[in-house]
């Protein structure tokens, strides 16, 4: 039976309903001592700055049966209807000569629609809310709202349209899009329209014909899935060869963990019969003759990125421009660089230095490049540490820090074969001449903590499990669990790192062997520092086990769910781990009720970053053919943009600044054409971004800020592998 329209036997948490209060005009929560706290607040503009994360934590959540929790998801019906302001009395605007939107001293009313504040265990809506300075200064009845903006007010008619907090970027990777904007697409529907083999290579044929490179240039192409091709293989050497047999080519999954050359590439990295698996890595081969077939996983691949043709820094910034612009058209205000290489954070900088970051952005260095990411910083020696969450602008003060000089460089070590690949964390007390600062934002870029990488991916069956696989791929056997990409002491080694000086850890864990792996290495370091409130966070978590589930609340574990897969690749999922696996990729429900903090995310650019359609695929969990893939997994609408706004902003350490609408916080918003919580499920990705708005001005207007959809179409499916992306050169 289908959850969504019928009561089964499967059970889900849903939400208390609500009230409406006639006399204030907003919904009420059913009392709790915190929710009472924060609607008194609401009502006189003084939430303390504490609330909202009280609030969050103070949730109580009970199992209901599913058709109740979907109910709930399409949002709260008030018995009443809700009074609307008079758009007319909304029209005013002040006059010539006033500051510009966001400035100090002037204000900004919004209402004439729905405002959901996000704040709370269950929904809550408010008549107006009222921006100054970048910050939110008002959340309330229109009357209030009116006295709060003062002379001069500019007001802003929502005309029905919903707001909300700006959607926060949980997992991607911005900066990746730049080397892909604008290039041939591979992707297969609704991203692209590549659907087999044959299309691949006209694709590139006609590329290669229309774009002449220098001889023995790389020539890359991304997107290819393997798993939506009519032929259900990856292209080989020999699909590619029947294209050129001198130039080069390269072409990158979609997962971005695999890779394919032809043999001009081959030969440029000098890859052949003779070349072993490398560590964290492999080769795969034509089983008769033992010659790779041109497929490459994982670390296999790493040869290859530094020999991608790279723009100059002036088409970076222009390309990163647009990206961002883009991005924004989907109403995020704050995104995530999650494997930063040096290429990178030089980039994100000079965006920064530049006054160009429209967004805010989280940049997570990825461990194996962490020495060559301070040397870009020659001020001072050591490492300064800022504590998570004190950041001056959501506290008010100057950060507290806690200077240490333990990051010594890793520059000369490379990552090879064997024992060499290993990477072990800097000494503490090593010298460096270099700074790197972790937690606080530098023109709109912070350093958040440092990324690990514990496997591959599902799709790409390269995800290390504790059970075999129902389907290996062509030429493993029946017991083929993948791999890890580091071993469990190189695991808990770098945990422990960020225990000892208080930085966040985040660990790609996409099958259950490598979030074994992170689990252990927690719970050691918690051991041996203490429960520090660090938040590590495991990324992906899809095939988490219901058990890990449990461990990860116990450990303070954020799990950072990629619910995206149940669309994309749920079908795949079905075949290459069985139905049962299948069903609990990504377990949202199980989470939510367990009461787990999560979030969940895009890894774009592995899907786009449209934030609507990770809302439905959270909802609703069905994939391409139709089928539900896990229905007990589903989550309420209001919970899937929790964990986009509220509960990523905690995962950050910026649940005093961000994540729900509150006075005191960024006025980081999102104008969506109709409210989430009163639409049907199914049409959750529909619901278009009307304005995205960050500090108070506004980064992006449809119908007004043009996108280059075919470039973002191009770049919408090429992934950052986090080993590929440990790089020499710039490669993003």
């Amino acid at each position: 039976m289908d959850p969504l329209t019928t009561a089964g036997h499967a059970w889900q948490p849903a939400l208390p309903k609500a009230r409406i209060d006639k006399e204030k005009k907003v919904l009420v929560a059913p009392w709790h001592p915190l929710a009472a706290l924060m609607g008194a607040a609401l009502m006189s503009g003084s939430l303390p700055a504490a609330a909202g994360s009280a609030a969050r934590n103070a949730a109580t959540i009970q199992p209901t049966p599913v058709a109740e929790s979907v109910a709930a998801s399409s949002g709260i019906q008030p018995s009443t209807p809700r009074k609307q302001p008079d758009p007319m009395d909304l029209a005013q605007t002040a006059g010539p000569g006033s500051a510009p939107v966001g400035a100090a001293g002037r204000a900004t009313l919004y209402a004439g629609g729905p405002i959901l504040t996000m704040a709370g265990p269950q929904p809550s809506y408010a008549e107006a809310l009222v921006e100054r300075g970048g910050r939110i200064v008002y959340v309330g009845p229109l009357a209030g709202a009116i006295r709060a903006g003062g002379t001069g007010v500019k007001r802003v008619n929502l005309a029905g349209r919903a707001l909300l907090p700006g959607f926060i970027d949980a997992h991607g990777h911005l900066p990746d899009y730049v080397a892909t904007w604008g290039r041939p697409d591979l992707s297969p529907p609704p991203v692209g329209t590549t659907r087999r083999i044959a299309d691949i290579q006209a694709t590139v044929r006609a590329y290669l014909a229309s774009h002449p490179a220098p001889a023995g240039q790389l020539q890359f192409f991304v997107g290819y899935d393997d798993s939506l091709l009519e032929e259900q293989r990856h292209p080989t050497r020999t699909d590619l060869d029947a294209v050129s047999a001198t130039v080069p080519i390269l072409l990158m999954h979609a997962s971005g963990h695999l890779v394919v050359a032809n043999s001009p590439a081959l030969a440029l990295v000098k890859i052949s019969k003779a070349t072993p698996d490398p560590a964290g890595g492999h080769i795969q081969r034509d089983p008769t003759t033992g010659e790779p077939n041109g497929v490459l996983e994982e670390t296999a691949g790493l040869p290859f990125m530094p020999l991608i043709p790279q723009p100059d820094l002036a088409e970076k910034l222009r390309r990163f421009d647009e990206v961002q612009k883009w991005w924004a058209s989907y109403g995020i205000t704050t995104a995530q660089d999650g494997l930063s290489n040096p290429g990178n954070v030089a980039l994100l900088r000079e965006a920064g230095r530049q006054g160009r970051l429209i967004l805010d952005v989280v940049s997570y260095p990825f461990f194996r490049v962490l020495g060559d990411l301070t040397s870009l910083d020659q001020r001072a020696k050591g490492v300064e540490i800022i504590t998570p969450g004190s950041d001056p602008r959501a506290a008010g003060a100057a950060a507290a820090a806690a200077p240490i000089s333990s990051m010594a460089s890793n520059a000369g070590r490379e990552f090879a074969s064997g024992a060499a690949a290993v990477v072990a964390p800097p000494g503490d007390g090593a010298g460096t001449a270099t700074r790197l600062k972790v937690g606080l934002y530098e023109n709109h870029l912070k350093i958040g903590g440092i990324k690990l990488t514990g496997d591959g991916s599902p799709q790409g069956k390269t995800a290390y499990m504790s059970q075999p696989y129902t389907s290996p791929p062509p030429g493993q056997k029946g017991d083929y669990r993948a791999y890890a990409v580091m071993n469990q002491q190189e695991v808990s080694d770098w945990v422990a790192f960020g225990y000892r000086n208080n930085i966040q850890i985040i660990t790609h864990t996409n099958g259950d062997a490598a979030l074994d792996q992170f689990l252990v290495a927690v719970q050691q370091a918690r051991a041996s520092y203490g429960a520090k409130d660090l938040r590590p966070v495991a990324i992906h978590a899809q095939l988490a086990r219901h058990d890990q589930v449990d461990r990860m609340k116990e450990l303070g574990i954020v799990p950072s769910f990629f619910t995206a897969h149940t669309f994309f690749w749920g079908d795949w999922h079905r075949q290459s781990f069985g139905e049962q696996r299948a069903a609990g990729i990504s377990p949202t429900g199980y989470a939510y009720g367990k009461g787990v903090i999560f979030t969940n995310h895009n890894d774009s650019p592995v899907v786009p970053p449209d934030m609507m359609r990770l809302t439905q695929t959270a909802v609703v969990r069905t994939t391409r053919s139709g089928f539900v893939l896990g229905p007990s997994e589903r989550i309420p609408a209001y919970v899937a943009l929790k964990a986009m706004t509220d509960w990523a902003a905690y995962q950050y350490f910026e649940e005093k600044s961000k994540g729900t609408l509150e006075p005191g916080k960024l006025a980081d918003l999102v104008i969506l054409e109709r409210d989430p919580l009163k639409v049907d499920p199914t049409t959750l990705s529909t619901i278009k971004v009307v304005e995205t708005i960050k500090e108070g001005r506004p980064i992006f207007r449809l119908g007004v800020d043009r996108i280059d959809a075919a470039s973002a179409q191009a770049a919408s499916r090429v992934a950052a592998n986090p080993e590929l992306a440990h790089t020499h050169g710039n490669w993003h």
